[in-house]
């Protein structure tokens, strides 16, 4: 998929975030930026406001918890390259 393979290429514009969800569970969030937009992004997470990630770009991976969980990494890691 073109994304996927733009993703791998463009790792440096994935973010990951720690958050607590819209239930109030901390949950851990691995977000391709739309390189346009990671300015606004960036200061949008220092507002301390509710985001919306798909309005900045996508979700590649998500869990609950306080970190990582090991099949997310898994996922990364086969997906697109990454060690986390």
């Amino acid at each position: 998929m073109y994304v996927d393979k733009l993703i791998v290429r463009q790792g440096h514009f994935v973010h990951k975030l720690k958050a607590k969800d819209s239930t109030g569970r901390w949950a851990y969030y691995f977000v391709y930026i739309i390189p346009a937009l990671e300015q606004e992004f960036l200061k949008v997470l220092e507002s301390n406001q509710i985001i919306d990630l798909e309005k900045y770009g996508t979700v590649i991976g998500s869990c609950y918890g306080e970190e990582p969980d090991q099949e997310l990494k898994d996922f990364l890691k086969e997906k697109y390259g990454f060690n986390v």
